[in-house]
């Protein structure tokens, strides 16, 4: 008999020769797990999925108020009313609200306890697709590929306070953001896009877009990115000019994208053929464009925010402008959502164009707000000042370490790699520069802000392992 003295690993050579070889390499698995990326992955999603819970154990009511009327029409689906405005008297057919977060509402019953299931599976999702894709995203800008870079990824996503806030709330933000980093994981990499890649993109890019109409912009962002930094034959720069290279250069490009397209329109056709049939015009996105668009141009908001002493819009303000919208479209005969919504999107286009200057000024308001480090007040994130203090400086360090990042693309392919993130980004910035703008409008980006800052903080390859081994792989 003899024995080992490392740790608590201790053979003993007794019996069948077999057993002496075999028990030692049996023994020594749950070793080496406890050092392997599947465990370090287990536990980041186990903290993700304890805190989503640990937010919504502590504020259990949220997941019953319906500010967004998602709830309502999701109870009216299931109670046989189709998509409909909720509490209205006969059923009135609506398209106020993207119908892919109400669908998947139906599936969970309305009941708490499935929304919660829904929110933490959507989260799981999330954290892992965010890992991956900051993976494909450092190997493609030609970094070095490290746990540490797709834990950040992960970490920044799991851990992100606007994120687990509304992991408690029916709203589109969980969704949105699963959606995203499923999108970039599919997006980002080296590999050459196939007809058959485009497919599932374009899948993606439609549900996208029946979850939040905002991705519209940085849809096209993608497509014009797609044609201008990349080939898609060898995703290399161009050596000649395009021009000097004739359609046949530009054939390939687009392609791809132009299937993507297809595909895309073909997801998001039902919705628009269906709001065709009952409005009498095929309406892709939303009858709330208009709604958002006037409230954040509009003569009240500008002179007690904008250019006022208040941080936010005061709610019984809010209530009254509201209410006086109402009235003034109901004095004027202006019924249906299509007419109200072309009614309140010509009326904020004409007070924009009246006031250029205090648009301008409004839009730098909607920056600040957009790229807020606080992620709201204390009151009403129900969280103490100290947190959202601590909030605040991992806020900052995340807008620092973008900055880096970008600073590190230097090259057109490294621009090209990171362009699906990048588009997200700014699709999303641009479209609430105009729009109405609150912090929790960039929680759907923070997937493409994390695999972004992922390129920041990873080493740059060696070119002499760059050949020779797959390194960090």
């Amino acid at each position: 008999m003899s024995f080992l003295s490392r740790g608590w690993l201790v053979p003993i050579h007794c019996g069948p020769a077999h057993l002496s070889t075999s028990l030692p390499r049996e023994i020594d698995v749950p070793a080496r797990f406890w050092r392997s990326s599947q465990f370090w992955w287990l536990c980041l999603l186990g903290l993700a999925v304890l805190l989503r819970l640990g937010v919504i154990v502590s504020r259990p009511s949220q997941l019953t108020i319906d500010r967004d009327l998602y709830l309502g029409i999701a109870e009216g689906i299931r109670a046989g009313h189709g998509y409909s405005t909720p509490g209205s008297l006969p059923p009135a057919a609506t398209a106020f609200r993207s119908p892919l977060y109400p669908m998947l509402l139906v599936l969970t019953g309305g009941s708490p306890v499935g929304i919660a299931g829904l929110h933490v599976l959507l989260a799981v999702c999330m954290v892992l697709a965010t890992g991956k894709a900051a993976r494909k995203l450092v190997e493609d800008a030609g970094r070095s590929v490290s746990l540490a870079s797709q834990f950040l990824a992960g970490g920044i996503v799991a851990f992100d306070p606007l994120l687990l806030l509304y992991s408690s709330q029916p709203m589109t933000e969980t969704l949105c953001s699963c959606l995203t980093a499923v999108l970039l994981c599919w997006l980002s990499g080296s590999q050459k896009r196939t007809n058959q890649m485009a497919i599932v993109e374009g899948v993606i890019w439609g549900l996208c877009l029946l979850a939040r109409p905002t991705y519209a912009v940085a849809f096209g962002l993608s497509l014009l990115g797609r044609g201008i930094l990349v080939s898609e034959v060898s995703k290399d720069p161009l050596p000649i000019p395009p021009r000097q290279q004739g359609w046949h250069a530009w054939f390939p490009r687009w392609r791809v994208g132009i299937v993507m397209l297809v595909v895309t329109l073909g997801v998001v056709s039902p919705w628009a053929i269906r709001n065709w049939m009952v409005f009498g015009k095929p309406i892709v996105t939303t009858t709330h464009g208009g709604y958002t668009l006037w409230l954040a141009n509009n003569p009240i908001y500008y002179s007690e925010v904008i250019e006022g002493d208040d941080a936010v819009w005061d709610g019984k303000s809010l209530g009254q402008w509201q209410a006086e919208t109402d009235a003034e479209m109901d004095r004027l005969h202006i019924q249906g959502e299509v007419a109200r919504d072309r009614w309140l999107s010509t009326h904020a286009q004409r007070f924009i164009r009246d006031n250029p200057w205090r648009f301008v000024r409004a839009c730098l308001h909607r920056a600040e707000i957009f790229w807020s480090i606080f992620p709201g007040r204390s009151a009403d994130a129900g969280v103490p000042l100290p947190m959202l203090w601590v909030m605040a400086g991992g806020y900052a360090a995340l807008w620092v370490g973008g900055i880096v990042a970008l600073g590190r693309l230097r090259s057109r392919e490294r621009w090209a790699s990171a362009w699906p993130a990048l588009s997200l980004i700014l699709g999303f910035f641009v479209v609430h520069l105009v729009y109405w703008t609150d912090v929790r409008m960039r929680a759907p980006i923070m997937p493409a802000v994390a695999v972004l800052l992922a390129v920041g903080v990873s080493p740059t390859r060696r070119k002499v392992g760059e050949s020779n081994s797959p390194a960090g792989r």
